[in-house]
């Protein structure tokens, strides 16, 4: 397979699940003068399913140096909140699907009518983003998630091999101290450049309500967490049943 010249090209590859600020690592990496891509899964750099294993191998011999990547893992059900109100919100507008924010179905929809539609996407598993990119990547590069270790006093994990280096953030951690994490990374002065943030969307209060009213049946909660649950059990140190009874109390109901 022929790798796109442009992948051997870069200092870092933002290699991380939708809505994880993936544009505001992008944007900040570029505008400090580092070279920078990003994905959600591989196809969205033309790469299929095993092929990442030997493009970090073609970029150590192309370059004499690893491959560093960036993932991020954000709260479940935040993210997917957040993915749903960009898919359906923003992306027709960017893709020229519809016309002005008035034809999309965030717009168009209830409050009510678009968490039934969000509900029912997370129990048939088709909401955009459901899968983790960090999960694609340990099965990619052949690691475990169980034998990764988060450095919660310095904000940042890492794993190293002979071919790339990936860094792996919490999202609210990378959130609160931005230029101080990516700083230290990079070992250079980094100024945040932020892009596609919620609140600065024209959907925001909609977005705000649908977030503060959403009722949830406690078996779609669990399911969506227990996917999660290695990874929830790397960034929070209270574990995986903790995090989960504070996801039941703030979205469950009980199903009729």
């Amino acid at each position: 397979m022929t790798l796109n010249e442009d992948l051997f090209n870069i200092d870092y590859l933002i290699y991380s699940s939708h809505k994880t600020a993936t544009q505001t690592l992008v944007n900040t990496f570029n505008s400090n003068n580092f070279n920078c891509k990003h994905c959600h899964h591989l196809v969205n750099i033309d790469l299929i399913k095993g092929s990442f294993q030997k493009y970090t191998e073609e970029f150590l011999q192309k370059n004499g140096t690893r491959i560093n990547i960036i993932s991020v893992f954000r709260d479940p059900m935040e993210r997917h909140i957040s993915s749903f109100f960009q898919w359906y919100g923003s992306k027709p507008i960017r893709t020229k699907e519809v016309e002005s924010e008035l034809d999309t179905m965030i717009y168009k929809y209830t409050i009510e009518e678009l968490q039934n539609k969000f509900i029912s996407e997370l129990n048939d598993k088709s909401l955009i983003g459901i899968h983790e990119s960090i999960h694609e990547i340990s099965r990619e590069l052949q690691f475990n998630v169980e034998d990764l270790n988060y450095d919660f006093l310095n904000r940042t994990g890492a794993i190293e091999a002979e071919n790339f280096k990936l860094f792996f953030f919490r999202f609210d951690h990378l959130i609160s101290n931005f230029e101080g994490i990516l700083s230290n990374i990079t070992n250079k002065d980094i100024v945040q450049n932020n892009a596609n943030l919620s609140d600065s969307k024209w959907y925001r209060d909609k977005y705000l309500e649908f977030k503060e009213t959403i009722q949830i049946p406690t078996a779609t909660v669990s399911s969506v967490y227990q996917s999660k649950n290695d990874l929830i059990n790397l960034f929070y140190p209270q574990g995986f049943q903790l995090i989960l009874n504070e996801a039941l109390v703030k979205y469950s109901r009980i199903q009729n």
